[in-house]
């Protein structure tokens, strides 16, 4: 296959003995004049030259030019073979370095999916039980990847329980209301959330709690 260096300004005439024009190889685009008219020459393009026998390769810019052609009677086709030109090499730079990346989902046939849980603990069993009129902090605060919180209400007693749930002693009083007993549970979810969890006993009698909290590492 014929290779031409092309200095600045320079152009260089060759005779097209065949139908097909193949440029296999080149550093930068070119012009391709001849009978057709002008043309640019670059890697992956190919010309019928049927009728031509005759071109001339021209080099406009101001820097050398090297390119390699071939000619033949049948058409050859490339596939996924090109030039890729990248002007912007800070943008090269941040490709070709590793990327550490915290997630919390994933992508499963092709749809987005919340990464589970997988740390899992109950109420602590010296606060399962809450007296009247006591605020006690349940789970304290945790900085973790999807955690969520569950609190119930099982008092074994025919008589409902009361109790608020909240995220600061000062808070708890006009946090969530929850009632009922061990027949008839009451259960407050907290979903993605890292403060401390508080429950204050409204009732006269003691209350059972039962739950717990489940985050990711």
């Amino acid at each position: 296959m014929p290779r031409i260096t092309l200095k600045a300004g320079e152009e260089q005439q060759r005779p097209m003995g065949a139908r097909w024009l193949s440029i296999v190889e080149a550093n930068t685009r070119f012009k391709i004049e001849g009978g057709f008219g002008s043309l640019v020459g670059e890697v992956g393009r190919i010309f019928d030259m049927e009728g031509f026998n005759q071109v001339t390769f021209k080099n406009e810019s101001t820097e050398q030019i090297e390119f390699e052609y071939e000619t033949s009677n049948i058409k050859v086709y490339a596939v996924g073979k090109g030039v890729v030109s990248v002007s912007n090499a800070i943008e090269v730079t941040r490709i070709r370095e590793s990327i550490q990346v915290d997630a919390n989902a994933t992508v499963e046939n092709g749809k987005m999916a919340i990464l589970p849980a997988n740390n899992f603990e109950s109420i602590a069993p010296n606060k399962t039980v809450v007296a009247p009129g006591q605020t006690l902090e349940i789970f304290p605060a945790r900085n973790a990847e999807n955690r969520s919180v569950l609190i119930q209400l099982i008092t074994d007693s025919p008589n409902f329980s009361a109790v608020r749930v909240g995220t600061s002693a000062a808070n708890v009083a006009t946090g969530v209301f929850m009632s009922g007993n061990k027949n008839a549970p009451a259960s407050f979810n907290f979903e993605n959330i890292a403060a401390p969890i508080f429950v204050k006993n409204e009732s006269a009698e003691n209350v059972t709690l039962a739950g717990g909290e489940q985050w990711r590492v």
